[in-house]
C-alpha cells in the first residue's frame, strides 16, 4: 500500500505543513499542488528521504522547469496533478471531469480554491485538499492523505490545526 499526502495552497507559511509531515513521516510520498512551490522545495530539505511531487500555481513566479501540470503513476493508477486555475475551478470542475474522463485519469488532484472538495465519479476521483495555511469558505486549514493498493484509491480529508 502507498501512503500520498497531498497539499495545497500554502503561499509561504508552512507552519502547519511541516507539523503534518511530522505526523505522517510514514508517507511514501508527498504532493503540492501549487502555491508555493518554494515551499515544497522548504519541506522537501527538512524532509530528504520523502519523495516530492509538485506543480506551480498562479502565484508562483520564477518557476524555472516545475511544470504546470503532471502525470504520475502510483501502483499503475494514473494521477493527475493541476493547480487548477487553468481550468477555471472557481466556477466548476466541469472541465476537470472531462479531462479525467478523457484522459483515463483515476485521481485528478487540484488546489487554487483554498476549499476542499471530494467528487467520486463512475471510474475517477477529483479532489481538492483545500489550503493547509489560508482556508476559505468556511473550511479549517485541511490536506489530504490519499491510499493506493491493489487499485483501489481512498482519500481521506483531514483537519491541520
Amino acid at each position: 500500500m502507498k501512503k500520498v499526502l497531498v497539499m495545497s495552497d500554502t503561499h509561504g507559511d508552512t507552519t502547519l505543513a511541516e507539523k503534518v509531515l511530522k505526523k505522517h513521516c510514514d508517507v511514501n510520498m508527498v504532493i503540492h499542488l501549487g502555491d508555493y512551490i518554494r515551499d515544497a522545495d522548504k519541506l522537501h530539505e527538512l524532509y530528504p528521504s520523502v519523495k516530492f511531487e509538485y506543480v506551480h500555481g498562479n502565484s508562483d513566479f520564477m518557476i524555472g522547469d516545475v511544470p504546470g501540470e503532471k502525470l504520475i503513476e502510483i501502483e499503475g493508477q494514473r494521477i493527475l496533478l493541476t493547480h487548477g486555475h487553468r481550468y477555471s475551478v472557481n466556477w466548476g470542475v466541469e472541465k476537470l471531469k472531462t479531462k479525467a474522463s478523457s484522459d483515463n485519469i483515476q485521481l485528478l488532484l487540484y488546489g487554487h480554491t483554498h476549499i476542499s472538495q471530494v467528487i467520486h465519479e463512475n471510474g475517477y476521483i477529483i479532489m481538492n485538499p483545500g489550503s493547509i495555511s489560508d482556508p476559505r469558505g468556511g473550511d479549517d486549514e485541511s490536506y489530504a492523505i490519499v491510499y493506493i493498493d491493489n487499485g483501489k484509491i481512498d482519500v481521506e480529508l483531514m483537519t491541520a490545526g
